[in-house]
């Protein structure tokens, strides 16, 4: 099944169009995203090792774990990367899977550069990875769609996390697993008092401790819950 084929499967909207080489759209021409002048900047900050340490005491290889771990949570089926970015720490793991994968982001340039990312790495677009733009916030999909939901490193971001939560289960067959990583306060000095200022400057919202992020993870009922927090990083396996 090619590309346009599979959305169409998945997708409750009729209106997919391809807007640049491999990559489609569910969103109006004249969507923008504050991430499309961004995003070169934010690779090249996100994916060091010392901002991470720094910071929020992570390293780029504990979110490369974390896909890893998603990819893997089932052999096959369908999965979904919820706010992809640019698949700073996910390509590798993507080519290295057979299992059909969509990952969607509202920024156009964010998926530029997962495009590049994958074709320097593969030197194609395997038929497996679809990149998709859409909206976190209006979920174009079928519910039931996917065997494995990843959203990393976004959550913190959203105002009403539960309500993206809960969308996110929807899109889950009866046995799948959602993977959500977020920014969490932790009495962690540096990292809190840099969570506050993200706050102040509106670029986050308001900063969640490990107890709000478990209560909206098992008020979205959750079968099984393994949360554990690294540095100021929530890692979250939603069952």
């Amino acid at each position: 099944m090619d590309a346009p084929e599979q959305l169409k499967s998945i997708l409750w909207r009729d209106s997919v169009r391809l807007i640049d080489e491999d990559i489609y759209s569910v969103l109006p021409e004249s969507s923008k995203h504050h991430y499309d002048r961004r995003a070169p900047i934010y690779d090249l900050v996100v994916n060091t090792g010392l901002y991470n340490s720094v910071m929020w005491g992570t390293s780029p290889r504990d979110y490369r774990s974390f896909g890893s771990r998603a990819v893997s949570a089932c052999s096959s089926g369908t999965m979904l990367d919820a706010g992809c970015g640019s698949l700073l720490f996910t390509a590798a793991t993507y080519l290295q899977t057979s299992r059909q994968i969509v990952a969607f982001d509202q920024s156009i340039a964010m998926l530029r550069r997962a495009r590049k990312r994958l074709l320097r790495l593969a030197g194609v677009i395997p038929s497996n990875i679809t990149l998709l733009q859409a909206d976190l916030s209006d979920l174009p999909f079928r519910p039931a769609s996917f065997d494995t939901v990843l959203c990393m490193n976004v959550l913190h971001q959203f105002q009403d996390a539960a309500v993206l939560v809960s969308n996110l289960k929807k899109l889950l067959k009866h046995d799948g697993c959602l993977f959500v990583s977020s920014l969490v306060s932790t009495n962690r000095l540096i990292g809190d008092m840099y969570l506050r200022a993200l706050y102040a400057t509106k670029e986050f919202v308001r900063p969640r401790s490990r107890s709000e992020l478990e209560t909206i993870m098992n008020d979205a009922g959750a079968r099984e819950l393994d949360l554990s927090v690294k540095g100021n990083m929530a890692f979250v396996n939603h069952r």
